[in-house]
């Protein structure tokens, strides 16, 4: 039986390692041809790393605002839309209450202070949405519920009604109740403090996207409402002129709360409009990045070609010698 001696152990090792560096060699060259980039960088810059790293980084950073950005625009955008809604149901009920107040039995009254109470916890609910695992209106602490349970938050306000009082005394409590430093910062509010730092989109531009369930827009709002759905609770304290005039104050809460809603959303409007230009550009910026990167790492196309070619027959030549020297054919060769 034939058996290699050392020194054809030696050539048969030694071709398969000219064999293995052949076929990583064409590998590489076919891969650079059909991405037109070269993949030994510090080779094809000859050891001059410091622009491309710089470049990379700028890259890294753009990838990071563009994130950041479609992150914060979602947010804002939840938050748009819920003040959108919050106005669509506070002047529906507002005018809902002008109405059932000119009624001529106290059905009609009973039916809109239940509306007032359902349009409060719908608000609340609204108010309570999270979002891409955050709560919109709780201004830094996003991982907390802004706001309790709507019962709980009228309850809270009927107990500390005084124990006789006119409807214009009702109204002054509830807006007192609902003011800075009042019980809706102890018991109704449970985020945060809008946020004391911008979150950061290049450029210069920060944005602070957590509007506090606190802000005197929303206060008002809420003031409003409960105003309205207190009078259910109060129906056997209150005449019905007395609640009439209940309702009438909660339409007029409402109509008055509107500027400042507005005014909120307008802000809201303006920081939409400072993400999507900070995300434009981040994106031109990793755009002029990429293509700055492409043309340090180009190949050219003819040189690489001609590389591949000749590193193709090299390896045949190879498959070859190798062939002849241990008598097998390319086939078992490859195996």
């Amino acid at each position: 039986m034939f058996q290699f001696g050392t020194a054809d152990a030696s050539q048969s090792m030694m071709l398969r390692r000219m064999g293995a560096q052949l076929k990583n060699n064409v590998s590489k060259l076919t891969t650079e041809l059909s991405s037109g980039q070269h993949l030994d960088k510090p080779r094809a810059l000859n050891g001059a790393l410091a622009h491309l790293a710089h470049i990379e980084h700028g890259l890294r950073l753009s990838a990071r605002h563009i994130e950041t950005a479609n992150f914060l625009s979602t947010i804002v955008s939840a938050q748009q839309e819920a003040l959108g809604r919050l106005g669509e149901i506070t002047q529906t009920l507002a005018l809902d209450f002008q109405i059932s107040k000119q009624g001529p039995d106290s059905l009609v009254m009973s039916d809109a202070t239940a509306r007032a109470r359902d349009g409060f916890a719908d608000v609340i609910g609204l108010l309570n949405t999270k979002v891409a695992g955050r709560h919109l209106f709780s201004g830094a602490a996003g991982d907390q519920r802004p706001y309790a349970d709507p019962d709980v938050i009228l309850n809270a306000l009927l107990t500390s009604l005084p124990a006789t009082s006119s409807t214009a005394d009702i109204r002054d409590h509830v807006q007192a109740w609902f003011a800075e430093g009042g019980g809706f910062d102890t018991i109704a509010y449970l985020g945060g403090a809008e946020a004391s730092t911008g979150i950061d989109l290049g450029g210069g531009v920060s944005v602070q996207p957590g509007i506090s369930g606190a802000d005197p827009a929303l206060r008002k709002s809420l003031a409003g409402l409960a105003l309205g759905a207190i009078g259910e609770a109060l129906t056997p304290r209150l005449s019905a002129p007395e609640r009439r005039s209940l309702l009438d104050m909660s339409a007029e809460a409402l109509f008055g709360a509107e500027a400042s809603r507005i005014a909120l959303a307008a802000q809201t409007g303006a920081m939409e409009a400072r993400i999507d230009e900070a995300k434009t550009r981040a994106q031109s910026t990793g755009a002029t990045l990429e293509i700055a990167r492409t043309e340090l790492l180009a190949a050219d196309p003819y040189q690489t070609a001609t590389a591949l070619e000749a590193a193709t027959q090299r390896l045949d030549a190879l498959y070859l010698v190798t062939a002849r020297l241990s008598r097998l054919s390319l086939t078992e060769y490859m195996r």
